[in-house]
């Protein structure tokens, strides 16, 4: 899901602009509780929130909007962007009480794949870029060693419990 228009950098991928329209949109349609990038820990309204199984940082999540296929926040109408950027706190709220950061990167990209969703990525203290942004390599999926199935499972467990009765 989060790999498969993969941007070499410098260049956009061959499909973006199809990709940015919705055609062969890899975020479209309905999803799995479990995917091959991660489990989800939260089902709401408008969006699907999404423990990372590759972590970028411990913790690391993101929201996929489910309506219609947009790209950028700015397709969205007041209440969508409303109900949307509030299911984003209400996930980046559980991920902040389970794992305590310093500090929370909330990042619209869609760069790789033009549908709008927002990663969640908490900082630490010992975080190698610390009050900088993020290295560039930080979403080189292929180079972070998933976390194993029942680790993914029981995170994402205990960030559920966290989204219906928050702290």
């Amino acid at each position: 899901m989060m790999q498969t228009a993969a941007v070499t950098a410098g260049s956009w991928s061959a499909d973006f602009a199809d990709l940015k329209r919705g055609v062969g949109c890899p975020m479209c349609g309905e999803r799995d509780d479990s995917t091959p990038d991660g489990q989800r820990f939260m089902a709401g309204r408008v969006g699907d929130a999404y423990l990372g199984r590759r972590p970028v940082r411990p913790g690391y999540a993101y929201v996929i909007w489910r309506g219609r296929h947009v790209a950028e926040p700015t397709e969205l109408n007041a209440e969508e962007a409303n109900e949307f950027w509030a299911e984003v706190a209400t996930a980046a709220r559980a991920v902040e009480a389970r794992y305590q950061p310093v500090k929370m990167n909330w990042l619209s990209l869609g760069n790789g794949v033009p549908h709008l969703h927002v990663h969640l990525v908490p900082r630490y203290a010992d975080d190698p870029a610390a009050g900088g942004p993020l290295e560039r390599e930080a979403f080189d999926f292929s180079s972070i060693e998933p976390l194993a199935d029942d680790v993914l499972a029981t995170e994402a467990a205990a960030l559920a419990r966290l989204v219906e009765r928050p702290r």
